[in-house]
């Protein structure tokens, strides 16, 4: 390998770790915006302490470890509460909202594959895409309710503030999160234009 492809290669890794410590950063900063916000009376640890005895953890053989748990926007928060990161794509591609359950399968290279296995219930809503003056991804409903988006699913798809959302909530439980379904179609686009 010549130096120039090592340059290359240690960029890359820069580059990576530097959008890791980023994203970490922003999950610390939503994480303090939940603990200062949180209202600890609608939505109680007796509440996530009931929910964990429908939840198992259990070895699959020598090589895996299994846990089902609570997703809480950032993570997987088990009944010890220890808290597994998930990945930000993975909680895009999958819709995740608060309250699902998840089960983690922790290989022996400590590998973590996260699969939905009991879905919170949802309710749909449309909402606009907006910013905060921090730069947060936030939709707004017509009825003025603030949700906060994974950054994942907006960068991804290249969506732009004043677009018009689908957003997904968990219909029972008060959160501050929100998955997005699908930008929904422009009312004033000529017909002969594609979305």
């Amino acid at each position: 390998m010549n130096k120039k492809d090592k340059e290359k290669l240690t960029m890359k890794a820069l580059e990576e770790l530097l959008e890791k410590i980023e994203t970490d950063i922003r999950r610390a900063r939503l994480l303090i915006h939940q603990l200062i916000t949180w209202d600890f009376s609608s939505t109680s640890e007796t509440e996530f302490k009931n929910l964990a005895e429908k939840f198992a953890t259990y070895q699959e053989g020598d090589e895996v470890k299994v846990i089902e748990w609570v997703f809480d926007w950032y993570f997987m928060q088990w009944s010890d509460w220890k808290k597994y990161p998930v990945p930000l794509n993975y909680a895009s591609k999958s819709k995740l909202i608060p309250g699902d359950v998840l089960k983690l399968r922790i290989m022996k290279d400590w590998k973590l594959v996260y699969k939905l296995i009991w879905p919170a219930p949802r309710k749909y809503v449309k909402a606009t895409l907006s910013k905060t003056d921090d730069n947060k991804y936030i939709a707004i409903t017509d009825d003025g309710k603030t949700y906060f988006l994974n950054l994942a699913a907006v960068t991804y798809f290249k969506w732009k503030p004043w677009d018009e959302l689908s957003i997904i909530v968990n219909a029972d439980w008060k959160w501050d999160f929100a998955a997005i379904e699908a930008l929904l179609p422009s009312e004033n686009i000529d017909n002969n234009e594609k979305v």
